[in-house]
């Protein structure tokens, strides 16, 4: 289990570091002058060698996480973090703000200012905090995180260049190792709201409970997870906020997802799929990520999305994007 051979070798002594701050004077008689931290370190050498020697990105995340764990002002990276200047969507929809505007002209709005562009920009932005350790054994987290994806019109100036779309993604994570399930390095649950943040028929959201686990390979990283709908009402009236926004976002989305990250060097290539299993109405995705070193601190990034489900908005509406940027964190 080579999550588990890997975090065990945090050194199991503490590391008590007391160090003189250069402070302003204001501060000298104050408890900012010294500070005391306990700092579990990893230690590279007991770290399996396959790992260290094809996995080094890995080794320094968990490195860094358990530094900052003792941390109360350090946010660290949750989900991929990127910025696409250039992106090109095949099929832009803007049925959705027509349908919204025409209702509150009340039918006077004839949608002829509202086409949306094929290009745009794509950025998400994706952090997490370590709330507490230790609550399901040494090696256990509970943790909160944020994801922020936004789809931004930003060369439409015929419409001023709106925010097209922006999905909010607060959950509340989980996560322990299974020290029986040698096979899987890390699993969790968690509890997750996702939300376009907008109003009548403008509106999507759900709630679920998702199950996830993490298997580490020896050039790579799979990733699995499984959700399940909390039960919202069946009724379906956009301008009534108690009803379901999308009631049949299940179809599209499925019930989980499937993700791989294949590391060749400095190069890393992710691999995500979807699908509802749905014989008869068969709908899925497939995301392909591609990520290199450009500098010391950023990644090149080429995206490629095919499917349902890109965004809340577009749920129920295929999709296909290509995408180039730099990407600023990846999952390794």
């Amino acid at each position: 289990m080579r999550f588990l051979l890997l975090c065990s070798s945090l050194l199991l002594a503490h590391i008590s570091l007391s160090e003189e701050l250069d402070v302003d004077p204001r501060f000298e008689d104050s408890e900012l002058k010294k500070t005391t931290r306990e700092i579990e370190l990893v230690d590279p050498e007991e770290i399996p060698a396959d790992i260290r020697e094809n996995l080094p990105s890995l080794v320094e995340k968990f490195q860094t996480e358990r530094a900052a764990a003792n941390n109360r002002f350090v946010l660290l990276p949750h989900r991929p973090n990127y910025v696409m200047p250039l992106t090109y969507q095949t099929k832009p929809s803007d049925e959705e703000w027509d349908r919204l505007l025409e209702g509150l002209s009340d039918g006077e709005f004839d949608g002829s200012n509202t086409e949306f562009d094929h290009v745009e920009a794509v950025f998400q932005i994706s952090v997490k905090y370590i709330l507490a350790e230790g609550l399901l054994g040494k090696y256990s987290s509970l943790e909160f995180g944020y994801t922020n994806r936004s789809f931004w019109q930003a060369y439409n100036k015929d419409i001023s260049a709106p925010f097209r779309e922006t999905n909010h993604e607060p959950e509340l994570m989980l996560n322990w190792q299974p020290k029986h399930l040698s096979w899987l390095d890390l699993v969790g649950i968690s509890l997750n709201h996702q939300s376009n943040g907008q109003t009548a028929t403008l509106s999507r959201s759900w709630n679920r409970v998702i199950g996830y686990a993490t298997n580490i390979t020896e050039h790579g990283l799979w990733h699995y997870r499984v959700w399940w709908r909390i039960p919202e009402t069946d009724d379906a009236d956009p301008f009534d906020p108690r009803d379901n926004d999308n009631p049949d976002i299940d179809d599209y989305m499925g019930p989980g997802e499937i993700a791989y990250t294949h590391v060749m060097g400095n190069h890393h290539l992710t691999t995500t799929a979807r699908n509802n299993f749905n014989f008869d109405e068969n709908r899925g995705a497939l995301q392909l990520e591609w990520s290199f070193p450009v500098s010391k601190r950023l990644r090149g990034y080429v995206h490629y999305f095919n499917g349902y489900g890109e965004s809340l908005i577009d749920y129920n509406r295929y999709q296909e994007r290509f995408g180039l940027g730099i990407q600023l964190s990846d999952w390794l």
